[in-house]
């Protein structure tokens, strides 16, 4: 699978990993990408608030754990 990596946050891409790290169940945020991007456009994504954002970190946070 091939990614592109969207060079337009301030942020470097070390640092993105470095802030990954730091999260306790990174697969829960990974499985929640997928699902997100399985069901809507970038643009989508990126409407989302952050109650919608959580549902599907709940949605994922059960997928992993089965």
């Amino acid at each position: 699978m091939v990614c592109e990596i969207n060079y337009e946050h301030e942020k470097s891409l070390s640092d993105y990993i470095k802030s990954l790290c730091e999260v306790e169940n990174v697969e829960v945020i990974f499985e929640c990408v997928r699902m997100l991007k399985e069901d809507k456009s970038l643009e989508e994504i990126k409407e989302l608030n952050d109650e919608e954002m959580f549902n599907y970190y709940v949605k994922a946070e059960k997928k992993v754990s089965e």
